[in-house]
């Protein structure tokens, strides 16, 4: 990537219209931008395209609505001023206001492809997150695959991917308790945490990351010593804050931020766990590499992309030896949805019988039921095509974004 200009862009929403601060480095002062949608509309439409990207795991035909929703003027409209003005190699820190802080700005439309975009809570954070820049990233502490967290499938995936990579210590099972989490935290340069993620909107900072003992909450990251330490909550929802007066946001990013990591990666919505793997898949060869943070990440979100069902089910085979037993039906569903992806009917339902077969997990269960039912449905409607790629849609592959420092 051409080495260029870092630009910010500033939103502040009001009832009559958007203004648009964009700072550039080659400009004596930030250039003001009036956009003619107001704080009620923007409001509105971001309702829609949350609710409809927390219906998506559910409802697949949603996707297409979400398509439509980040589309729409209303949200180009904002986007396109700041697209307009970067160059060949730009990065953009985007510091959201009110309702757009649950949007992925990078994956409105197509005004941002190309760039590397990271965000903000404000400017006055940000310039606090850039104090805490740490040095190369060589130790990582993992947490992952806790007894809170059982259904999850590829936490183990996840955590050998960092031991290839780094000097990797991992908290997992019974072992991923919040104590060892605090005892170890200092050394890392990385803390990855794979597990469910808790968003409460009554108490946000009691949101969360579930581990073996229990919630550890956004009170709780607040008090951990995370100077130079780069966050990573591979989990659900954990980039979703409750706003305050003044813009103040609560939550899990705060409390990252506040307790001193440089950045953190987090999710704005409910992930599919195996597009989830397979980004940070990317994203940590490409960190290890030596590229900066934000230029790994969307480099990962350009890989994901394009990434073939063919891709996914290789990948799926390669971790298979590395998963419990217990995962196996899990492991059976996944290859089914994506052979339903990809149009290859009569294996999706080898592989839901197979689950069938072997599990006794309800959920599970009504899984294989489900994607079963689909793929006979949709039989001999169109040939098996193991080059589509599966992941195109901005809801598998835009969902994490990486607030703060951008190194």
């Amino acid at each position: 990537m051409t080495e260029g200009r870092m630009l910010l862009a500033e939103y502040f929403l009001t009832e009559s219209q958007a203004v648009i601060m964009i700072a550039n480095p080659d400009d004596p002062e930030p250039e003001l931008v009036a956009v003619p949608h107001t704080l009620r509309d923007v409001r509105a439409h971001v309702a829609q395209l949350t609710g409809t990207l927390e219906s998506a795991p559910r409802r697949p035909e949603a996707l297409g609505r979400v398509t439509e929703l980040l589309s729409d003027p209303l949200l180009t409209d904002l986007v396109e001023p700041v697209a307009n003005r970067l160059g060949p190699g730009d990065r953009v820190w985007l510091i959201p206001h009110d309702a757009l802080h649950r949007v992925p700005l990078h994956a409105v439309g197509s005004e941002l492809a190309g760039h590397s975009v990271a965000y903000a809570p404000s400017a006055s954070v940000l310039r606090y997150c850039r104090g805490n820049r740490g040095g190369r990233r060589q130790r990582a502490l993992v947490v992952a695959d806790s007894p809170g967290g059982a259904e999850l499938m590829l936490g183990p995936a996840q955590a050998e991917l960092l031991t290839g990579l780094f000097k990797t210590e991992t908290l997992a099972g019974e072992g991923a308790v919040s104590g060892e989490l605090v005892r170890r935290v200092g050394g890392a340069d990385i803390l990855h945490v794979c597990a469910h993620g808790v968003f409460d909107a009554a108490a946000p900072m009691r949101s969360g990351v579930i581990l073996a003992d229990g919630l550890f909450t956004a009170e709780r990251f607040l008090k951990l010593k995370l100077s130079r330490t780069l966050v990573v909550l591979a989990a659900c929802r954990t980039g979703v804050a409750a706003a305050r007066p003044g813009d103040e946001l609560l939550g899990l990013v705060r409390s990252v931020l506040h307790a001193g990591a440089p950045a953190v990666l987090v999710s704005l919505w409910i992930v599919d766990e195996l597009a989830t793997t397979m980004l940070f898949r990317h994203f940590y060869e490409r960190l290890v590499a030596g590229e900066r943070a934000v230029d790994a990440l969307r480099a990962a979100q350009e890989r994901l992309r394009v990434t073939t069902a063919g891709d996914v089910l290789a990948y799926l085979e390669s971790v298979a030896p590395l998963l419990p037993a217990p995962a196996a039906a899990r492991l059976l569903i996944a290859e089914a949805r994506i052979r339903l992806m990809a149009a290859d009917f009569g294996r999706a339902v080898a592989a839901c019988d197979a689950a069938l077969e072997t599990v006794g997990e309800s959920a599970v269960r009504r899984s294989a039921q489900t994607i079963r039912q689909r793929a006979l449905l949709h039989a001999g409607s169109e040939p098996p095509n193991p080059g589509r790629a599966v992941y195109a849609h901005p809801y598998y592959w835009a969902a994490f974004v990486l607030i703060g420092d951008w190194y």
